[in-house]
């Protein structure tokens, strides 16, 4: 079989079923941990106020819609979005940041773990498709959450230069999904690609990185 695409984007003109199955569980697994990982991040940064509803490690309690379709237009999307109470912070906006970029933090952790399985079959000389998947899902939600979009982790640095009830921040919280949305649509339907043609080196550097 050829080689993954990285990033990987299902493609339903040349649909390998297997392929298919093992990027819906990668997603699934992506999803959680990115959610988790803020979790925690704001656990223990201070935040610890309902600690007990946060950690379920259920990925489908993590499900949100847009997010879970921008896996099928980008090979890459979010979680429903993690509530973290700033003002617990000793550093409000500073641990804010800190705390959603646990996610990130959280998919490339699980994207190396998967990249040493991978190196640990090559060197006994087993081709592997699974944790090959894993990694690429992983690196690719990593990197592309770093855009500053809500409901991105990379959009909590937006309150640091727009402090307050600013009525700004407060559409583009409503429409950031969507905007991200249209833009990778347009890519898949046009062929233009100005957004992941910044972005998958990135992944591609990181995946190599991990996995050779």
């Amino acid at each position: 079989m050829p080689p993954l695409p990285v990033p990987y984007i299902p493609n339903f003109q040349n649909f390998v079923l297997d392929d298919f199955v093992v990027f819906i569980v990668s997603a699934l697994l992506a999803i959680m941990v990115h959610a988790e990982g803020q979790a925690f991040a704001a656990m223990a940064l201070g935040d610890t106020e309902n600690k007990s509803d946060r950690f379920h490690f259920n990925a489908f309690l993590h499900l949100d819609i847009w997010g879970s379709l921008c896996f099928f237009l980008a090979g890459f999307g979010w979680p429903r979005k993690k509530e973290i109470d700033a003002d617990r912070f000793e550093h409000p906006r500073l641990y804010g940041v800190l705390s959603r970029l646990g996610g990130t933090a959280a998919n490339f952790l699980l994207a190396s773990i998967a990249g040493s399985i991978v190196w640990l079959m090559t060197i006994y000389g087993q081709e592997d498709r699974v944790f090959t998947m894993v990694v690429i899902v992983n690196a690719t939600v990593a990197v592309y959450s770093l855009l500053p979009i809500p409901p991105l982790a990379g959009s909590a640095v937006l309150p640091v230069f727009f402090p307050g009830k600013n009525p700004f921040m407060r559409y583009f919280r409503m429409l950031g999904p969507f905007l991200l949305l249209a833009v990778f649509l347009l890519e898949r339907m046009t062929g233009l690609h100005p957004v992941s043609s910044w972005l998958d080196p990135p992944v591609r550097f990181v995946f190599h990185y991990i996995v050779r």
